[in-house]
């Protein structure tokens, strides 16, 4: 399980420092990047075979605050995650092959992949066009979980510019 955290927390920084979206800092409300992840999350996870049932991980449900240093004054970041149940963790490498495709087919940029060789992989990506971090990861118990991380984004309390 802290495995799983330090995964998470390391997608959640990695979306308050990563790449900024200035059309999303102008326009993007939580709900719209909520309404994002949603897509992100689904559309990958409707490729995959063994075709798994999404699992809300619920440790990182709260909204972040984005760092002043990224233009975040006032902006969060929100971040969803699904365990990927009903993988079988002999499938979990090819799960991860089918991920890395669909990311590139849909023109995301990989950042990183790893873990491969020891049945345990981990992939990242940022959305294109709108800097959303995405994450495969591995857990312990041979689990695996998709994430998204928003850009700063708008409170939904607050009025588009």
């Amino acid at each position: 399980m802290r495995r799983v955290l330090c995964a998470l927390l390391a997608a959640v920084l990695v979306g308050c420092g990563g790449v900024r979206s200035e059309a999303v800092d102008r326009t993007l409300s939580e709900h719209e990047a909520l309404d994002r992840i949603g897509a992100l999350i689904t559309s990958t996870a409707a490729v995959l075979r063994p075709h798994p049932r999404l699992e809300p991980l619920t440790l990182f449900t709260v909204p972040g605050r984005c760092q002043a240093s990224d233009g975040g004054a006032g902006r969060i970041v929100v971040s969803r995650a699904y365990w990927l149940r009903e993988v079988p963790a002999r499938d979990n490498v090819h799960v991860a092959r089918q991920v890395v495709d669909e990311w590139t087919r849909q023109g995301h940029t990989l950042v990183g992949t790893g873990g491969f060789e020891s049945g345990h992989p981990n992939v990242s990506a940022l959305s294109r066009p709108d800097g959303f971090v995405l994450a495969l990861a591995w857990a312990e118990g041979d689990h695996l979980y998709l994430a998204a991380t928003s850009p700063c984004v708008r409170p939904d309390r607050t009025p588009a510019p």
